[in-house]
């Protein structure tokens, strides 16, 4: 079972301290620091580069939306997950890169699922937001949400349009193997099988 490292990042010490009382019984889970602050956050990230980041919003100086964009900027393979108190910031945090949105009374088994999940590259958020909030994404959010790059979302808005393989690569002029990948990558972040369910999903998540 591979470790997950983890960041814990709160200005409360005792928030701080619950969490790593919570995770540290996980065998796969590994603390590898805390932070209450902009100036620890990035300068833990560079000394322990940690799996995920589990970062609440409100702190003093830069807050913890911006803090994201500033790690997924420097460190992109690095998964954020948002957790507050707060609901209103889901689509800020989302288009600031974070992979996953929760809020701080979640329980135990919950949380440490989210992190597993983030890990596998999934995109965790708390069902008690409700599909309001999830409405209010913006298509870029929900491309970012689902972690499709541009030009895996190019693909997809042909792939709806009915374009053919052959087609695509030589509008993107790019080779047919490589839109090939791409489209097996797509079909693996939707959770899909071939074209006509990922152009449902895409829909369906209004990605396109």
């Amino acid at each position: 079972m591979d470790t997950i490292r983890i960041l814990l990042v709160d200005d409360h010490p005792v928030v701080r301290e619950g969490l790593r009382r919570m995770l540290e019984i996980e065998d796969d889970f590994q603390i590898v620091g805390e932070a209450a602050g902009d100036k620890e956050v990035l300068s833990q990230v560079e000394s322990f580069s940690p799996d995920v980041i589990l970062m609440d919003i409100k702190m003093p100086g830069v807050d913890g939306i911006e803090l994201t964009r500033m790690i997924k900027e420097r460190h992109p393979d690095c998964h954020i997950i948002m957790l507050t108190l707060y609901d209103e910031y889901l689509p800020r945090a989302i288009e600031a890169g974070a992979a996953g949105y929760l809020l701080k009374d979640i329980r135990r088994e919950e949380l440490t699922r989210a992190i597993r999940a983030v890990r596998e590259g999934r995109a965790p958020l708390n069902l008690s937001l409700g599909q309001d909030r999830l409405a209010e994404l913006t298509p870029s959010a929900r491309r970012e949400q689902y972690h499709l790059s541009e030009r895996e979302s190019a693909i997809l808005r042909l792939i709806a349009d009915g374009i053919t393989t052959e087609n695509i690569a030589r509008q993107l002029f790019l080779s047919e193997a490589s839109i090939k990948r791409s489209v097996r990558l797509i079909f693996e972040k939707l959770g899909v099988h071939n074209r006509s369910e990922a152009v449902s999903e895409a829909y369906k998540r209004g990605l396109i």
